[in-house]
């Protein structure tokens, strides 16, 4: 659809808009709309677009990964309330124990016992951010948004899942330098917080958006892949606790160190883009791929070579990033 440029006034210029358009979202003299840039375009909107947007489900069949999964579809795609219809009399255990798996527990002989629907849905709503229960019944409550989505807040907590990325990697080095198993059940929580923070930055590219639609796409990208970093960080605790007492091989201890020092690096380029940090963050991935097959051969113990295999997984996750954060510099 193509407009003429008219002229009005000394500086300014206006277009029509199509009688089709206005009919529909039912415009008239004085009406306000939208005018949002977006790369080299302009876009229109109107405040019906800015629809109030609400979901129901009922999770009386559901096992506690697939509650999980149905909270975090409606607060990822950006829902303002939620209706969450329930049997009064179930009952179910703690919902973060599935986010930790059954290991932890086995390790270290934690027991859950089961509690009622209410108690469990605030554990839910509590996992995400701006979210809180604002009605209960016996048989239901209404979830709904208590604070408001700001792209405002976008930077501030993708910002965050970097800082806690960094946490991660250090703590693990750690673990495996000292053979310390103590801070390893808290990697758990910590990568519960980083979920936390990616959720609500997805909600906030599918609900308020970026000015520019195509940098939206890479960061959600990008945030999906900082979510995998963060599970593999996780993954790695888990073979260290069964076997951290054992002397680890100096390989793997380097190994862990280089991924530190590419997070690290990542981190540094995200924020302030430049050719040496891209070199460095290549000359380090390189270090790792052409090393790592040699410390798998020498690994002391199958623990170990699983170790080796979840830091090669981050090694390429990194290196996926960065070259998601070259295309986002054109």
């Amino acid at each position: 659809m193509r407009r003429k440029l008219i002229k009005q006034g000394h500086n300014t210029l206006t277009i029509t808009l199509p009688s089709k358009w206005i009919q529909q979202f039912n415009l008239k003299p004085g009406s306000e709309i939208n005018l949002i840039e977006k790369d080299n375009g302009l876009f229109l909107t109107t405040e019906k677009n800015e629809q109030y947007k609400k979901a129901e489900f009922d999770i009386t069949r559901m096992d506690i990964p697939t509650i999980w999964k149905y909270f975090m579809a409606v607060y990822r795609e950006g829902y303002d309330e939620v209706l969450v219809r329930f049997n009064e009399n179930i009952k179910l255990e703690n919902p973060y124990k599935f986010f930790c798996q059954h290991k932890l527990d086995l390790k270290y002989e934690r027991k859950s016992e089961k509690k009622n629907i209410h108690e469990i849905l605030q554990s839910f709503v509590n996992r995400f951010i701006g979210f809180g229960i604002i009605e209960s019944g016996k048989d239901y409550c209404i979830v709904k948004e208590i604070g408001e989505t700001s792209v405002k807040e976008f930077d501030n907590c993708l910002r965050r899942i970097f800082l806690i990325l960094q946490q991660m990697a250090e703590e693990t080095v750690e673990a495996i330098k000292t053979n310390n198993s103590k801070i390893l059940p808290h990697i758990h929580d910590v990568d519960i917080n980083l979920d936390k923070f990616h959720d609500y930055c997805i909600r906030i590219l599918n609900k308020v958006g970026n000015k520019e639609p195509r940098k939206s796409e890479l960061l959600s990208s990008t945030l999906f892949l900082l979510e995998l970093l963060g599970d593999e960080f996780k993954n790695i605790s888990h073979h260290l606790l069964y076997d951290l007492k054992k002397t680890k091989s100096d390989g793997l201890k380097k190994t862990a160190r280089l991924i530190k020092e590419e997070i690290d690096a990542l981190y540094s380029l995200f924020y302030k883009f430049d050719i040496e940090k891209i070199n460095q963050i290549s000359k380090i991935d390189k270090e790792i791929y052409f090393g790592v097959g040699e410390v798998f051969k020498k690994a002391n113990d199958e623990y170990e070579k699983e170790v080796l295999h979840h830091l090669r997984l981050i090694s390429r996750y990194i290196n996926a990033l960065y070259e998601l954060k070259i295309e986002m510099e054109f």
